[in-house]
């Protein structure tokens, strides 16, 4: 090949969406673990800790059992 490497243009790369993309792929793994029953590791201060499905879920704000939080219904009127 002759010539130089030529740099992929930025204005092609939307990275805001690249980045909600793979949060949204490691949300989704993590909570399939979650839901399977196995433990998940995450890195805290340098060190790897493990997490029970229960801490998985009550870190996106669901139940123990990976459920939205039931809400109380609304006395009629």
């Amino acid at each position: 090949m002759t010539g130089t490497p030529t740099e992929p243009a930025v204005e092609y790369f939307d990275l805001d969406r690249m980045t909600a993309a793979v949060q949204a792929a490691i949300r989704e793994a993590r909570l399939e673990h979650a839901r399977l029953g196995r433990p998940v590791c995450e890195g805290r201060n340098g060190q790897v800790v493990w997490l029970t499905p229960a801490e998985v879920f009550a870190g996106y704000g669901l139940d123990e059992h990976g459920n939205p939080p039931a809400t109380s219904p609304r006395p009629s009127a």
